[in-house]
This record gives structure tokens, sequence and C-alpha cells, in this order.
């Protein structure tokens, strides 16, 4: 009814002697256009043509069009047959409200058309209630905010719910203002006030709200549909593990533009320099140092299968998919970005750029390409603004895939081709204003059609029974024209089974045999690339005697020459750790730290005896600084630390070095001899087990610790109750485990030397509790769903307090019982 009030206001402009440009999707305004100019054939570097033109009439018979066959009625969205929801099989019932001229719940009618209507029915009360996939509804109760008029609303969980009606008659009031202020401050502690009402009932079978708008995705070029969706991480990954990205030392972060290293330092990674103007709008012009490409030429120069990292991000989604089709972490993400339409899109298009429509799949892409829990609640408002026909089905897709993993999802639209593919209607009218905010109707788009028709019959003997449904009526015609095919679930499994040439980012280049790894002796004293990529210019001798001279005991393993950056000595037995590390990949210095037994060496009579000038001495090194090259620092728990930072060979080719390298070695050896004899001096919670969790010792220094101890005697104690027959494991160092009878893994672990509280992890069964379930215990739940791993329930206790909030004596019974149902399964 609005589309038809528009065209007929178009219509006045134009006779009054004006010329309309439009650009348009919608099939109301399309068919009634006078000319038609429509462009393709596809999106992005596939368009940019004018693939037909002329009247609605010449265009729907052009060949060319990806239009024409949409108003002709050859191609056509379906009218799903197998919907999530039942028919409710019947009207609405109409319950009476209490009288009282000034109570908007008012039994009284009021005129509205030819009809006499009663002023509130509840939503969803039908003769049959269906029961929804998601097992049950959502309920609000007595929203009033704005135009609502003390309405009650029910939504089906696990279904693709569409609200409907007039501009004004109240949508987004009840799903913006009301729905989704309420659940985000309830489930996510946002501070949002929710609009007018009297309940949220189900929010226990929710985990958590996201509101997928047409927002910009940032509003910097930095911003871009890789770096939303996380992919652009997967791909830094993969190109760090290349054979040269390995050898020039090169990790994600190098491959970065928004971090200095690896980006272009003229246009910061922008690709783009800002040019202001001081009384026009700045202009953004190409970066004349890297021509817009965003990194600098060592960076580039690494490349997989011949592209760069600037290159991936000139690709298109279609473009990258099939460079990187055997990686399945990055596949996947691709694939999800192509399916909602965006295969024309380039990975790096900045986020500024976008159109509503595309920023809005891309977030789609996203949440579908994230490890789900099955129960979050998605809301979107009017997501096809902008989409043509082929855009509207693909969206569809992503929206039906969201639902087919357990997620809800909730529309508010005026699209009837989505709103006849919606599982569940809910009507708001009947008109805008003060004359809507009523449930005129609620149920499948056939009960919701029935309505309308109801209301026809009702007109002709002018008696009070519903609201009339101008959405029912509009949609009746379009139910009846089809076509009328069963809608196809996703396959998820299918999208997940490998392929023959799967490779994880991680074990790309791993059949390459690197120096190191070869002779790594001679790649940490002699070849020796420096992190940036450049050639070490310390003194590879330093690093070969001072080893020498330690394997000269036969208290140490071999010495690890494998890794790139590090050379490690442990000592024989490996629970008593790491005697000597050299980290070999700075450019000028030649890092050296000695960890030895605490009391071994007086901190300023090291520092004499090495004698290492500090930088600001050595006029040779391009570096700067006032402070002691050599430190001395007692670590946590029995160990002392002596770092060295040393560049030339001199510096250590002197008795007082090699004294310092004996006495630290012997210093080592004894305190290995008294862990030997006394395992408590090294690892006390072996020892003390159930004892050490209670001390207040093993805390952050400096930290005050906010808990007492009975506060853990009695989380135990209820741990101990849900599980009268498991164990607990106290020999770890932080964690408590509790594993119940029969069990070879934790069901619960308790963080104990955190000094800000108690931290309870529970392992569950994925997807089976919700952050609804949770949100009364303790302080800040939150359930963690990783991909490949158990969900996980995280909760903090400060006092007793948090232990008496909700029942949670009563959710450990419940949560402990799925685990072992999970278990036995």
């Amino acid at each position: 009814r609005d589309n038809r009030r528009l065209l007929g206001a178009l219509a006045k402009l134009r006779d009054l002697g004006n010329t309309l440009l439009l650009v348009e999707h919608d099939r109301e305004v399309i068919a009634g256009a006078d000319y038609l100019l429509d462009f393709g054939p596809g999106a992005g570097r596939g368009g940019g043509q004018v693939v037909a033109q002329g009247t609605p009439a010449q265009v729907l018979k052009k060949r060319t069009s990806i239009t024409g066959p949409y108003l002709s009625g050859k191609k056509a969205i379906p009218v799903p047959t197998n919907r999530r929801m039942a028919s409710a099989g019947g009207p609405l019932e109409t319950e009476p409200r209490p009288s009282g001229s000034d109570n908007p719940r008012s039994g009284r009618t009021k005129k509205t058309g030819s009809v006499r209507i009663a002023a509130a029915p509840r939503a969803g009360r039908m003769p049959t209630t269906p029961v929804p996939p998601g097992g049950g509804w959502i309920e609000i109760r007595g929203a009033r905010h704005n135009n609502l008029k003390n309405v009650d609303v029910a939504i089906p969980l696990g279904t693709f719910t569409a609200v409907t009606g007039t501009s004004g008659s109240g949508k987004s009031s009840l799903v913006d203002d009301i729905l989704h202020t309420e659940l985000a401050r309830v489930l996510h502690r946002a501070k949002g006030l929710a609009g007018a009402h009297d309940a949220l009932v189900g929010v226990e079978r929710i985990n958590k709200v996201i509101q997928v708008d047409q927002q910009p995705l940032g509003q910097t070029p930095t911003s871009n549909p890789a770096t939303y969706t996380g992919v652009f991480d997967l791909i830094r990954e993969l190109f760090a593990q290349l054979p040269e990205a390995k050898l020039r030392g090169y990790s994600p972060r190098r491959f970065s533009f928004n971090v200095p290293g690896g980006r272009c330092d003229a246009c910061e990674g922008n690709g783009r320099r800002k040019i202001e103007m001081h009384f026009l709008a700045d202009v953004w012009v190409e970066c004349e140092t890297c021509k817009g490409r965003r990194y600098n030429p060592e960076t580039l120069a690494v490349c997989y299968h011949g592209q760069s990292i600037a290159d991936v991000l000139d690709m298109s989604c279609a473009e990258a998919l099939v460079l990187f089709r055997n990686i399945p972490k990055i596949r996947r993400t691709l694939k999800t970005l192509c399916d909602v339409g965006l295969d024309y899109l380039t990975l790096g298009q900045a986020a500024p750029t976008l159109s509503g429509g595309e920023s809005q799949r891309v977030k789609l892409a996203a949440e579908l390409s994230r490890p789900d829990t099955g129960q979050t609640l998605y809301l979107l408002d009017e997501p096809t603004t902008g989409l043509h026909f082929e855009d509207l089905a693909k969206l569809l897709d992503v929206l039906n895939r969201l639902v087919d993993l357990g997620n809800t999802v909730v529309v508010i639209e005026h699209n009837l081709d989505v709103i006849k593919t919606a599982d569940w209607v809910i009507d708001l009218g009947p008109e805008a204003g003060d004359s809507g905010g009523f449930i005129v109707a609620a149920g499948t788009p056939e009960d919701v059609a029935a309505a309308a028709d109801r209301y026809q019959r009702a007109a002709k003997k002018n008696r009070a029974e519903i609201h009339r449904s101008h959405t029912g009526e509009a949609l009746k015609p379009v139910l009846e024209a089809g076509p009328h095919q069963p809608r196809t679930v996703h396959d998820f499994t299918k999208d997940e089974e490998p392929q023959a040439d799967d490779l994880d980012p991680v074990d790309v280049g791993r059949e390459v045999k690197m120096p190191w790894e070869a002779d790594g002796r001679r790649w940490h004293t002699v070849d020796r690339v420096s992190r940036s990529g450049g050639p070490c210019r310390w003194d590879g001798r330093i690093l070969a005697e001072v080893v020498d001279r330690i394997e000269q005991s036969d208290q140490f393993s071999p010495t690890d020459w494998s890794q790139r950056g590090v050379v490690e000595i442990r000592a024989a037995k490996k629970s008593t750790g790491w005697f000597f590390h050299a980290i070999t990949g700075e450019e000028w210095l030649l890092k050296m730290k000695f960890r030895t037994g605490r009391g071994t060496f007086d901190r300023q009579a090291v520092v004499e005896q090495l004698d290492l000038k500090p930088l600001n001495e050595m006029p040779e090194l391009p570096l700067y600084g006032r402070e002691p090259r050599a430190k001395c620092r007692n670590l946590r728990g029995p160990w002392q630390e002596v770092e060295l930072r040393v560049h030339s060979y001199d510096e250590i080719d002197r008795p007082e070095f090699w004294s310092f390298v004996d006495a630290a070695v012997e210093g080592f050896g004894r305190f290995s001899m008294k862990v030997s004899n006394k395992p408590s001096e090294l690892m006390p919670w072996k020892a003390l087990g159930r004892k050490w969790h209670f001390l207040r010792k093993g805390f952050t220094a400096g930290r005050e610790i906010a808990w007492q101890p009975e506060l853990l005697e009695k989380l135990c104690a209820m741990l101990e109750k849900a599980t009268p027959d498991g164990r607990f494991d106290w020999e770890h160092k932080q964690l408590v485990h509790r594993l119940p009878a029969g069990s070879n893994r934790p069901w619960a672990s308790v963080q104990t030397k955190k000094p800000d509280g108690l931290y309870l992890w529970l392992y569950g069964p994925r997807g089976r509790f919700a952050l609804g379930q949770v949100r009364e215990l303790g302080h800040r739940p939150q359930v963690v769903a990783k991909e490949g791993r158990p969900d996980m329930v995280h909760i903090r206790f400060r006092g007793p307090a948090d232990l008496r909030r909700g029942d949670l004596a009563g959710f450990l019974a419940e949560h402990v019982a799925a685990f072992s149902a999970e278990e036995s399964s």
C-alpha cells in the first residue's frame, strides 16, 4: 500500500512536467516506470554495461536482461512448501482487556474504515499453537513503547520470522527499541534503556543477540571485507608460513597494513594519502611511494603461487576462492562471501565505498563463518533495501542457512518476496501512528492472508472481529502465483568435506627444509638473517664460543639449534627447564639470557664485572640508550636471570666474562641438584596438592587478592555435591579439575590464582546451554564456543554473594547430566 502511494506521488510529479530518474529494484516501481535502463550483466568488474533498455514491456522480452525474467514471471523466488512452522489453523483469539477510557489495553472498540475492530487482540494465541523448531518462544509482554498498544508478541525460536506492517505501524519500536535493546542489556550488559514493556520471557533460550544493519564496516580505508570477516588474519598466517617469509623472519604481523614494519610508511598502509583542504572536503589520492599497493617492496617480495599480499587484496572474492581452494579455513569464508552474492567484491575494497546492502551481506558472511552456538537471535531492519531480485534470492539463502544452524532470524520487511518465504509473520497495524500499534495477524504467510480474507467478510457484515491486514491483502495473490516448491535445507557437512589436497595454513611450505633445520649451528653463527630480512651484524663467534663453553658441562641436554631465531640449552632433566637462551634475530645485538638459581649473582657486581658499555658510548652502532647492556633480576619462584646484549667478540673475549659463564653454570647445577632432592622447590603444587590452591602464593605480584579461601571451599563443596562419586585433580599450578565418576576428562575447572576472583569453567555439549540460562549466575557469566571444542560456560565469583546469585546448584546438576549423557553416547 505504501508503494502504491509513493508511485502515485511520483506520477503526479511527472505529470507536472518534471523528469524523474530513480535507481530502484522494487518490482512495482520498475513495472510502473515509463522507460528502463537495465545494467549488467553482472556486478563489479562483471557489470557496467546497459544490457537492456526500453519500456518495461520491451525489457522483459530482452534475453540479455537479468531483470526482465523476474518481471515476466519466468523467474521467481519460490514459495516454500516446507515451512518450519505449521499453520495455526484458525483466526487470532481476541481476549477482552480491562475497560477504561484512558487504558491503552481497553476492550472498547474504535472505528477504522467500515469495520468496528477490537482494540488489542493477543498475538500468537491460536486454536492450535504450533511448536517452534527452537523448542519455545521469545515473548514480549505488555509492549507500549511509542504507539504500541500494550501488545503481547510471541516470536518462535529456530525460525525465519518477518515483522510486517505499514510504515509507522510500530515495527521498529517493537524489534529495535524493545527486543534488541532489552536483550543486549540482559545478555551483553549494554547500557541502553529499552522501550516500555512489562516483561521479556524466554531469554534463557538465547545465547546472544546480533543486529545486522547496513551501517558501514568502518570509516577508513584500512577496514575492508577481508579484515571484517577475519579471513585476512588467516591469509597473513599463510604468508608467514611461506619459505621466503620464514627465511626473512617475517611473522603474520609483517603482512598487516595497520602496523609499522611491512606496510608503506608514506601512506601508513592506506594505499592513499589524505590531502587536507582548508575550505573543501578532504581529498584522498593514490600514494606516490607504493602506488596504492599499501606495502613496502620487501614485503611484496613474498608471493604465494605468484601473488603478493597486495595482489590478494586486489582480487575479487571469486578469484581469491580459486587461489585458496585447498586451504579449508580460508576457503570457507571466501565461499560464504560468494554465496551471499559478493563474488565480485575485492577483498581489500575500502569499507566506506561499500553500499549499505554490501556491508550488510559482509556482516552476514562473517556470522556464517564463525563457530556457531546455534542459539543466536539475528535482527535485521529491511535487509532487502537496494537489492536486485538475484541478490535477494542469495540473501534469503544466507538467512535460511543461519536458521538451519539452529538460530532465529527476525527481519522487519516490506518486500513481499521475503514475507512469502518466512516461516512466521507478525503483522502490525492496521494503520500508522496512533491508528497503528496493534498486532493485526500472526502466523504463517498463509495464515496472514487468511486473516485478510476474514476481515473482508467481516467488513461486508460490519462486524467487530479483527483488524485489517494490508500485508495479508497484498500477500494473497503473491502466494497464489507461486511457484511452490520445497526449500532445500543447506548441507553443512558437504561444505566441510575435505578435498584431497587440503592444507592447514600452518602446513603451507612445511615440506621445504629451512636452513636452521638443515644446519642450525651454521645458520645461527654464520648465515644469520635478522627479523627485518637483512643480515645480522653482530659477531657470530660470540654465540659459537658461549655454546661450546656451556657444553663442556655434562648437566645439559644437546643444544637446540632448530628454531629460526632462538638457540636453547636445557637441563638434562626436562622438568628443570632451560638454562640458556640466545635471541639471534636482532640486527646489531645478540641477546643472551642465563637462568640460574636465585642468589647466584649480586646484581651490581655482575654488571661491573661484565663491563658492557651503554649504547650511547658505542658510536659505531646506530643504536642509542643509557641503560646498561647487562641486567640481573630475580624472577618469580627460585630463579635469577642475567640478560646480556653483545655486539663484538672483543666484549666477551675476557677472563671476567668466562668466569661469569662458569659461575652461571655452577649455580644452575646447584639448583638442579636441589630440585632433584626436593621437587617442591620448583613445583610446589605437585608436592602440596590441595593445600597449594588455598595458599596465598602463586598470584601476580603486587595485586591485592580480592577473595578469601572460604570461597574456594564452598565452590568445591558444590562441585562435589553435583558429582558425588567424582574426584578432584589438584596437581596443577593454577587449575583444579573436577572429573565425574568414570570420566577421564574434566567436567569443571576452577582457576585459583586470579586475584580478582575464582574462575569456574564448565565443559559441555555444543549448543546445549545458552547465555540466557546462566545470566543470573555469579559475576558476568559467558558461554564460549570455539570450533572443534566443547562449549565452555565461564563464571567468575568474587565472594559468597556471587555463589548465591541464581540457582547455581541446580545449574551444576543439569550441566553435569548433559556432560555425562554426551560421554556415554
